[in-house]
């Protein structure tokens, strides 16, 4: 069977069997020594660059919302946590740290506590064979509830924080991801205090 050298800068057609590829050991060894160099990357559908590419801050975020989205976006992008799939899902995360700040804001001016005084329920102890006659009266008891601002504190604290997770804005999911050098700077407070200690 004649058939072309499989190392392509030989490709000299030679006569052998089905499974012989190279015309001699010298192509096939050449051949073996030209795989052995740098590996191309192979380019991915969907690349990183493409979902990155045209993230915008949407215009009907206002207010602290677009001052977080320019704070908090070129770090998440350069991460690669922020691309044009979940930008709609960052942009309600702007939109609750505004709304949350606003919640606290209206509940440091009103001055009230969280907690409201609510229905007031009458408790009968005359059924009790031992109570006193005195005990015997009607106690009332006042009853607390939460009150509206603090029910949309708590639900909007608890959406933060499972959306926060998502785009890794926790401590804990920080941690190792800010490219700090390992150089340690030196503390002018600890000179300060080994040059008093030496005299």
């Amino acid at each position: 069977m004649i058939k072309p050298c499989k190392y392509k800068p030989c490709s000299k057609n030679f006569e052998g069997r089905p499974n012989k590829l190279f015309c001699s050991p010298k192509c096939k060894k050449l051949h073996e020594i030209s795989l052995r160099g740098k590996p191309e990357k192979k380019k991915r559908r969907g690349s990183a660059v493409m979902l990155t590419g045209d993230i915008k801050k949407p215009p009907l975020l206002d207010g602290y919302a677009s001052v977080f989205w320019d704070k908090t976006a070129p770090v998440l992008i350069a991460r690669g946590h922020l691309n044009i799939l979940s930008e709609d899902a960052f942009a309600e995360l702007c939109d609750l740290v505004a709304r949350l700040r606003d919640i606290n804001a209206a509940i440091n001016e009103s001055g009230r506590s969280l907690l409201q005084g609510g229905e007031k329920a009458s408790e009968k102890t005359e059924n009790k064979a031992d109570a006193k006659p005195e005990e015997r009266a009607d106690v009332e008891i006042g009853v607390l509830k939460e009150s509206a601002l603090s029910d949309l504190k708590r639900k909007y604290s608890n959406l933060l924080l499972v959306y926060c997770k998502q785009f890794y804005l926790t401590p804990l999911s920080n941690r190792g991801n800010f490219d700090i050098p390992e150089g340690k700077e030196k503390d002018p407070l600890e000179e300060f205090l080994r040059g008093k200690n030496e005299k």
